[in-house]
């Protein structure tokens, strides 16, 4: 599978819905952002907040598999060690 590429800071947009998934595993986390694609009109963008190191590999595969656009995954320190990833898709319908 090719590398998708992405900007590693957030969009100028506001996110139409936000799904916090900080403190759970991308594959646990994944229901809960489908859940969330579906609420979503076309053109709108989600924003998932995850601390899974799994999110830059785990969400472009997603946009890959999908019709959405991975406009970024932006990488913060939360605290000594914790990292935090912000991953915006623009959510595209058929």
């Amino acid at each position: 599978m090719a590398e998708i590429e992405f900007a590693d800071a957030a969009p100028d947009v506001d996110p139409a819905l936000t799904v916090d998934n900080r403190g759970r595993g991308c594959a646990s986390g994944i229901a809960r952002v489908q859940r969330a694609i579906e609420d979503i009109e076309d053109g709108g963008v989600l924003r998932i907040r995850s601390t899974d190191r799994r999110a830059k590999r785990e969400y472009p595969q997603l946009a890959a598999q999908t019709d959405h656009e991975l406009l970024a995954i932006e990488t913060s320190r939360s605290g000594l060690l914790r990292k935090e990833y912000d991953t915006y898709l623009e959510i595209r319908r058929e």
